[in-house]
């Protein structure tokens, strides 16, 4: 990465990006604090005592929905390769629906965490157990990425060069983080996540005007000079400049946009912040407020791609990061005048750096959750661990995944692992999904049925990803060295989906229910319906 030397700026010019900075991380950390002094219970510790309203829900909910990758990576794909990821972007917006269907019986489960939400259905331990693995193999992958991303941005705009520069920020915001998400909890990382969600709106709000205006409001006239600078017309809006034309191409897109669609929606943290909102109603409210959001900003980011490649050029953007994940600080400086010490840089980099520390904090917080609640206090303590002791050992647990996660950061760097961000979105549609849908809305699904979803999805998964061409066969795999891949796409979802469905269909048709099961699964189905405090 190409980065340009904020440090050999004017002083005024790197004073305001890392004063304004320095400011909001010290806001954020003293809400955290404040905000986890009162977190004494587990249940506020973890959900809040479930008192967020719908506005405060649908705010978080979106933070939580945007990652630094959501913020960074769309308009640079669209800068580069127009339609395919215009199309990417509707189908993220999309995937919101998926929240709004399942929103309201989610929270009227009265659980907070995967594992918890399936054992409404089947009795024993398995539940928690194989919600906590999944939990450890979505959130730990996301956080990763999130950390090597956040170091990578950090490192540029500081314009360090130096070979551990991008691990040292690495390690020093991961630890940042941690602290937020220990002190926090559910409260902390939520005024967290809504400030985050309110910034990053802005941001994106300013931007698309002042691109407007630059184009004298002429949108039409923007998407001309975006085709110009994106390699022309026939080639900018035409399918396949993100894979290619052919039908490899063509099912590669379709994958991916089937991961995005089914798997955005419910990753481990949304989960927990629908447990954490007032009632069945308020979580269906917050989702609906959440979808207009949601749409609203990627919309923002699609015009931001084409102000992108009007304004800077697709040759431009390669030249600095291949990825095109500098996009957004490239463009900010053209609209400034070609200064990185302008406003919109300056509210540039805040927003991301808002983002990242927000999105690693409710993935480690909902990974010590599903450790704490689900595997010590009721698989290991069988739910007789009082609540104090309980939310001293989510906050360790907390700081343990916090350091692994930026142990395999700083470890990682410099490797090819933003797949990873993909592989996890098709790990929670393959395997979380199915098994939502099964356990809400399907009277005859089992303990065999679960089971069989959970884990033989999750083992498709695992094996259709480590023998694609995300990891070997490609210049851009994790192991560019080597090649032993026989599954054609990177993007394993338009398998794996299916798969996990049928795998839940065909154990609970083998499956022979017991009265004890028919039982509990009407109770069960009776509490989605009413609710529950």
């Amino acid at each position: 990465m190409n980065g340009h030397r904020v440090l050999a700026a004017a002083g005024a010019g790197l004073f305001t990006p890392l004063t304004l900075f320095l400011v909001v991380v010290c806001l954020c950390f003293l809400l955290c604090l404040i905000s986890g002094m009162a977190s004494d219970t587990a249940s506020d510790f973890y959900a809040a005592e479930r008192s967020l309203s719908a506005v405060r829900s649908a705010l978080s909910l979106c933070g939580d929905f945007i990652p630094v990758t959501a913020l960074l990576s769309p308009i640079g794909t669209v800068a580069l390769s127009g339609y395919d990821s215009m199309v990417l972007a509707a189908g993220a917006c999309a995937a919101l629906i998926v929240l709004l269907v399942l929103a309201e019986p989610l929270r009227n489960t009265g659980r907070f965490t995967l594992g918890s939400v399936l054992e409404t259905r089947t009795v024993g331990a398995a539940p928690r157990i194989a919600g906590t693995v999944l939990t450890l193999v979505i959130c730990v992958p996301l956080i990763v990425v999130q950390l090597t991303v956040a170091g990578n941005v950090i490192t540029y705009l500081l314009g360090l060069k130096a070979p551990a520069a991008a691990q040292v920020c690495t390690v020093l915001i991961g630890l940042l983080i941690v602290s937020f998400a220990a002190f926090g909890g559910m409260r902390g990382t939520s005024m967290i996540q809504a400030g985050k969600a309110l910034l990053v709106f802005g941001t994106v709000l300013v931007l698309t005007a002042v691109a407007g205006k630059r184009f004298d409001g002429d949108f039409g006239t923007m998407t001309r000079e975006a085709a110009v600078g994106g390699g022309g017309a026939e080639v900018f809006h035409a399918p396949g400049g993100l894979f290619g034309g052919t039908a490899v191409g063509t099912l590669e897109l379709l994958s991916l946009g089937l991961t995005v669609l089914l798997g955005s929606a419910v990753v481990p943290p949304i989960l927990l912040r629908i447990g954490a909102t007032r009632s069945g109603r308020t979580a269906r409210r917050a989702a609906s407020h959440a979808v207009v959001l949601v749409t609203l900003f990627y919309g923002g980011l699609v015009l931001l791609g084409l102000a992108a490649a009007a304004a800077v050029g697709a040759g431009v953007i390669t030249g600095d990061d291949p990825q095109g994940n500098t996009t957004l600080f490239l463009l900010a400086r053209a609209l400034d005048g070609g200064s990185v010490g302008g406003i919109l840089f300056t509210m540039a980099a805040c927003a991301v750096f808002v983002t990242a520390l927000a999105s690693v904090a409710g993935l480690t917080l909902a990974t010590a959750t599903a450790l704490s609640h689900d595997v010590y206090a009721h698989t290991l303590r069988g739910g007789t661990v009082p609540d104090r002791r309980e939310t001293t050992v989510a906050r360790w647990a907390t700081v343990a995944v916090g350091v692994a996660s930026v142990f395999l950061a700083a470890l990682l760097h410099g490797w090819s692992i933003v797949f990873l961000a993909s592989f996890a979105a098709a790990v929670a549609a393959s395997v979380i999904l199915p098994a939502l849908v099964y356990t809400l809305f399907w009277k005859d699904f089992t303990r065999r049925g679960m089971l069989w979803t959970l884990y033989g999805s999750l083992a498709c998964c695992l094996v259709l990803q480590f023998f694609s061409s995300a990891v070997s066969g490609s210049p851009s795999s994790l192991l560019p060295g080597h090649d032993f891949h026989w599954f054609p796409l990177q993007n394993i979802a338009l398998v794996t989906v299916p798969v996990g469905f049928l795998l839940g269909w065909a154990g609970s048709r083998l499956e022979l229910r017991t009265p004890a099961g028919n039982t509990r699964g009407a109770a069960a189905r009776t509490r989605m319906s009413a609710g529950v405090d």
